[in-house]
């Protein structure tokens, strides 16, 4: 007997969530897009198409058999191609050089950051690997090679905190499975040193003016962390008037289309700093609201993850709500000035059709998935 049951409070959370974004994207963007003689509503326009898109990428997603959607080929397919894309980066014809960073790829016109690809590729393959419990680090050779292989792709990019991110997410992923005690002591030391050691790496060089250029900017970021009035024309200067922006809001806003700081003192707000625009035109109480509607869907996620059936489905819904915490916990951190600017956006808000395309596949397929529980022996038997 069939029991297919929609979330509709995901759905509505992932909507309103969605009509925001795009809404501040427009005017966020508009008032730069005019100074310099382009169409107001440009990125809202491209926004909007990639919206449309996810929507239908959902729907289809839908109507696809679940052993294809749990299958090997998807997972691996999907690593596989980040890992192709993430090489690609570092080639002339491919890669895209934005400030000083090799994270982007042009394919047919189309740019995209394939660390973001690498994420969700990440969540299926480990969650295809680990659905049976592993007894010890020998069995795990696979993923964590695997791991390190696209932890050294993305710092060389650089991207220190797409390292973080993925480094973090397989830690939950993976330490979440039946294995040993001593293998997630291990496997935590690991993750802690391999942080210390970078950071440690940069701070140390950048002091004695060793690091390599392309790391310049993450040592700058970091040294200025709780004090960017120290370097207020130069790497400061963002990071101040976010906390403008967050300070002119208020409780209820300076009202939409009214933020002082989007006029050239927050250059491209409507990607990183969006949320700062958010508080500085609705407010205080507004902005917290849209963190409310991520978080539902984050815990949401988290707890039928927990009383999933099936181990890679719970997997594959723990994976996407830590990606989805992890985001938005770095991208609100980093506008508050509690951790260094890190270049990742609010999920479904901030501007960047491929990162809303990417985790919309991961919302769509965790609703299919959800929508399939009811029929757990099924999934068991088919993936």
């Amino acid at each position: 007997m069939e029991n297919r049951k929609t979330d509709w409070l995901l759905i509505i959370a992932y909507i309103l969530l969605s009509m925001v974004g795009l809404l501040m994207i427009y005017s966020a963007s508009s008032f730069r897009l005019l100074t310099i003689g382009a169409q107001p509503s440009a990125l809202f326009q491209r926004q909007l198409i990639f919206l449309v898109l996810s929507w239908v990428l959902i729907l289809t997603l839908q109507r696809v058999r679940v052993n294809i959607l749990l299958g090997r080929p998807l997972a691996v397919g999907l690593i596989a191609f980040g890992v192709l894309t993430l090489l690609m980066a570092h080639v002339p014809f491919f890669g895209v050089t934005v400030n000083g960073a090799q994270r982007w790829v042009s394919i047919a016109g189309l740019q995209f950051q394939p660390s973001e690809i690498v994420n969700v590729g990440m969540i299926l393959y480990l969650a295809h690997f680990f659905q049976e419990p592993k007894a010890s680090l020998r069995d795990m050779r696979k993923p964590l090679g695997l791991l390190l292989i696209c932890c050294l792709l993305i710092l060389f990019q650089p991207k220190v905190a797409g390292v973080f991110i993925l480094l973090f997410l397989a830690f939950i992923m993976i330490t979440t499975v039946q294995v040993p005690v001593k293998i997630t002591a291990l496997l935590f030391g690991a993750l802690v040193v391999s942080i210390a050691l970078v950071g440690g790496l940069i701070l140390t060089l950048g002091q004695h003016d060793l690091l390599p250029s392309m790391f310049a900017h993450v040592y700058n970021r970091i040294r200025l962390v709780g004090n960017p009035f120290s370097d207020p024309y130069g790497q400061g200067f963002q990071m101040i008037h976010s906390y403008y922006a967050l300070f002119n809001g208020g409780l209820t806003g300076l009202g939409l289309g009214n933020s002082i700081t989007k006029k050239g003192f927050l250059p491209v707000a409507e990607t990183d700093f969006i949320f700062s625009v958010i508080v500085e035109e609705m407010g205080l109480f507004f902005g917290i609201f849209v963190i409310g509607l991520l978080f539902i869907i984050i815990m949401r996620l988290f707890m039928r993850s927990a009383t999933c059936k099936n181990g890679q489905v719970g997997l594959i819904l723990l994976g996407t709500a830590t990606l989805l915490l992890i985001q938005t916990s770095i991208n609100i951190a980093s506008i508050l000035g509690l951790m260094p600017m890190t270049g990742v956006p609010l999920p479904f808000i901030s501007y960047g059709g491929s990162s809303y395309f990417i985790l919309s596949f991961a919302f769509g397929l965790c609703m299919k998935l959800l929508r399939e529980e009811g029929q757990s022996d099924a999934i068991l038997q088919t993936a």
